[in-house]
């Protein structure tokens, strides 16, 4: 029990001493609060009492009255002072709760990440052994090899993903986006092209009415649009629609589906880190794709938005980024899968 205090008080050390420097600071600043007004009320006495051997008239009363004067005057500014004092102990107070419960709610979120990664790279590696030892020992059949194999390069991906969503989180708190001007028929075609090589059934039909130059992070941007693909593909079947438009100087790319969509009032519970869907039959993921996706988009001067009709119709995220240079082509619309 001492141990785990101990260990606790360490983990804590700052904010501990922080708030035993405010605690102190307190009844020292009001120990001086009074301290100085009683030496303003001795000053006005002592003034008082000098000037009562005066004798009386318009003299003696203009004294007091400047004496009165200055005393109220000196009392407004401690008083003052005091107030201003307190009003800043309070806010150091609120802040060094905010901060103790920012790095609380932060722990909190570190093991629940590591409690899930852990789960989620324990399913593929076991995926991967078994495989191993099945074609080490002889035990899968020449004609059944080849999906096996393909099974192996899927839990691969799997776990190529879940890195990558790691990296991309660390990124999100930590790195700032190295911005590049990038097309976005390029930028999307060339995601949707490496997908369609991994994901045969994936049918995803693309329309394109403006493609546009933008300012973006390549690498966040793929992880952005690569989870949206992958939330599709999750809760909303094989069929995916990405409608591309410019408006106003603002490139949006909607990516819709048909599947089981989820409550208008849960839209910004859904971009919360470890806010997962509760579908059936849908029991991998890390939770953190969303909000991960959000935050990079920010970071990159765009917006991520979700909008649903209600559950089982379907849902339809939207990737907004400023325009760096448009350029007005036709409609098209390119079907992968």
């Amino acid at each position: 029990m001492w141990q785990r205090l101990l260990r606790a008080l360490g983990r804590n050390i700052d904010v501990i001493a922080f708030a035993a420097s405010l605690i102190t600071v307190g009844p020292l600043m009001a120990w001086w609060s009074v301290l100085v007004r009683r030496n303003i009320i001795t000053m006005d006495y002592l003034w008082r009492a000098q000037l009562d051997h005066l004798p009386e008239g318009p003299e003696k009363l203009a004294q007091l009255a400047a004496v009165k004067q200055q005393t109220d005057l000196h009392l407004l500014m401690i008083s003052g002072e005091s107030a201003t004092a307190a009003c800043l102990l309070f806010i150091l107070a609120v802040a060094l709760f905010m901060v103790a419960r920012h790095r609380r709610s932060e722990a909190r979120r570190m093991q629940t990440m590591l409690q899930l990664t852990t789960h989620q790279l324990k399913t593929p590696i076991a995926g991967m052994r078994t495989l191993l030892q099945s074609l080490e020992n002889g035990s899968i059949p020449q004609a059944m090899q080849r999906e096996f194999l393909n099974r192996g390069v899927v839990e691969c991906d799997r776990l190529e993903h879940l890195v990558e969503t790691i990296l991309a989180y660390q990124r999100a708190v930590v790195r700032e986006p190295e911005m590049q001007p990038r097309p976005t028929d390029a930028l999307v075609g060339q995601i949707l092209s490496h997908r369609q090589a991994l994901y045969a059934g994936e049918v995803v039909a693309w329309t394109t009415r403006s493609p546009s130059m933008i300012r973006c992070d390549p690498d966040a941007f793929q992880v952005v649009f690569e989870n949206l693909l992958d939330n599709a593909r999750k809760y909303g079947g094989d069929k995916v629609e990405l409608i591309e438009s410019v408006e106003a100087e603002t490139w949006r790319l909607k990516v819709a589906d048909h599947g089981q969509g989820f409550d208008p009032a849960r839209t910004e519970r859904l971009f919360e880190p470890f806010e997962r869907g509760g579908g059936a039959g849908v029991a991998h993921g890390s939770g953190l794709g969303l909000f991960i996706a959000r935050q990079l988009m920010r970071r990159m001067g765009g917006e991520l938005r979700a909008t649903s009709d209600g559950v089982g119709r379907g849902a339809t995220f939207t990737m907004e980024m400023p325009v760096s240079q448009s350029s007005a082509t036709p409609s098209t619309e390119v079907a992968h899968g």
